[in-house]
């Protein structure tokens, strides 16, 4: 995907770019308000039910439901895009765009349908068989892309090419869930299911002000150029693609958390918190701090000189995703779910949405894009902390902020050479990275940062990392 996104960069330009990042916040934000809260449903439920009936019954009830319940909302909404789509664009100055309509709605049905099926596979741990259809998705995903550009059907076969790409992955994920649906069901007890849904269906909702969707109809709005809309694009999706690593882990967190909360309480829910925390922001941290220290390296070297200044904005997101990242906005949410502390989920993204809101209300016109940076990072980081309060207060997460601090420690001391190198004007995206990997790697080697614990959690995810895994893990007698 990677790939992928590089390839319509690319083809698409500065100004193209901004209109796609335009045209994506319409199905994007239509399909946060089709959530209903089915996804934080399935992956919190979902594995409690099979606990409690091993049968699967109860399971396959709340499954066929939220499916079919999802299926009869999506085409609701499609009447919706169709019916208020040129009011929308009247508002953002932007009618022109009434032409991709229909392609806008196929979009929206796809994107919702393999949301819940992803999310659905996610929650059962089926990682092979998740890896195995994404990456057949995505490859054919570029087939399609490398076709349409031959074609220079623009902006339409980018959108098309995805579209084409999760409708096949989506018809393989309902065939191989056919077990999670059909045959005998059983009526499970609600119990806060209904909550658990709607608070999280709140935070979606309301969470939009937090969502980079929101400064591209800001952006939009104000009138800042297209080019700078689509750097703003650029910036905000390069920076998530830095936490690949991590991809698949967040629902994963949650469905042993809430198994684990289930069968040993708050003590044992407070160590895996802190295990897993950790031991991601190794995966993520030396991605963060190479790219804020290398950022005009990696801008010219994957899109090309055109897209050059946007290598400040990528430096100044970054810091803030990475801090946010390390600090786990990955499983805090997640973690309040388990510990029934849903309002706080919700009042702190109200609260977040309405900061974001009013900082690009503020800084957009002032600073036009970089102030929408600015505006999305800080309240990033406020999001994080806001959450980790009440966590904190909840169960002993004390322990994971030594590990945390180690790590950017060992970044830092990493990129020492690569900064040498880039002082002297010798620096390379290939040169730079291959020195800071070797520094990094050799000097965990040497410190040992891990323990038992974490290796075997390690274990349990990556099996066939077991044989590296030594180098970096020191035992309990040492």
């Amino acid at each position: 995907m990677f790939a992928v996104s590089i390839l319509l960069t690319r083809y698409l330009g500065k100004e193209r770019l901004g209109d796609y990042a335009t045209l994506l916040v319409i199905p994007v934000f239509i399909r946060f308000l089709n959530s209903f809260g089915l996804e934080t449903l399935i992956n919190k439920k979902l594995p409690e039910l099979n606990i409690l009936d091993p049968s699967g019954a109860q399971g396959k009830y709340l499954v066929g439901r939220l499916l079919i319940l999802r299926f009869l909302t999506t085409i609701v909404f499609c009447s919706l895009i169709y019916h208020f789509l040129s009011y929308y664009l009247d508002f953002i100055h932007n009618q022109w765009l009434m032409e991709f309509r229909w392609v806008l709605i196929l979009y929206f049905i796809v994107i919702s349908v393999d949301s819940i099926l992803s999310t659905l596979f996610m929650t059962l741990l089926r990682f092979k068989t998740l890896a195995k259809t994404e990456i057949f998705g995505a490859l054919l995903n570029l087939f399609l892309l490398m076709l349409f550009i031959s074609l220079d059907y623009e902006i339409s076969g980018v959108l098309y090419a995805y579209i084409f790409s999760a409708s096949v992955t989506s018809v393989i994920y309902l065939v191989l869930a056919r077990d999670q649906y059909s045959g005998p069901t059983k009526k499970p007890e609600w119990d806060d299911m209904g909550h658990l849904a709607w608070v999280s269906y709140g935070i979606t909702f309301l969470g939009f002000g937090l969502l980079t969707q929101s400064d591209v109809l800001l952006l939009n709005y104000f009138k800042v150029s297209r080019a700078d809309v689509g750097l703003y694009h650029l910036v905000t999706g390069l920076t998530g693609a830095m936490a690949f690593l991590l991809a698949g882990v967040a629902p994963m967190a949650l469905s042993l958390f809430s198994e684990t909360y289930a069968k040993e309480g708050t003590k044992s829910l407070a160590n895996l918190y802190c295990q897993i925390v950790g031991f991601a922001s190794y995966l993520t941290i030396p991605v963060y701090v190479f790219c804020v220290l290398n950022s005009s390296h990696v801008i010219n070297f994957i899109y090309g000189s055109a897209f050059s200044e946007g290598a400040g904005a990528l430096g100044i997101y970054a810091t803030f995703a990475g801090i946010q990242t390390a600090l786990g906005i990955n499983f805090t949410v997640s973690s309040l779910y388990i510990i029934r502390r849903q309002g706080v989920a919700l009042r702190s993204t109200v609260e977040g949405s309405i900061l974001n809101i009013g900082l690009n209300l503020v800084l957009i016109p002032a600073f036009g894009m970089m102030g929408a940076i600015i505006a999305t990072g800080v309240v990033m980081v406020y999001m994080v902390l806001r959450q980790l309060k009440t966590i904190s207060a909840e169960m002993e997460i004390a322990p994971v902020f030594p590990v945390i601090r180690q790590c950017f420690l060992y970044c830092l001391i990493a990129s020492i050479p690569c900064l040498i190198l880039s002082w002297l004007n010798l620096g390379h995206l290939i040169t730079n990275l291959s020195l800071y990997l070797i520094t990094l790697v050799a000097l965990l080697i040497y410190v040992k940062p891990f323990n038992d614990e974490q290796r075997r959690l390690l274990i349990n995810v990556y099996p066939k990392l077991d044989p590296w895994s030594k180098l970096f893990f020191r035992s309990s007698g040492n």
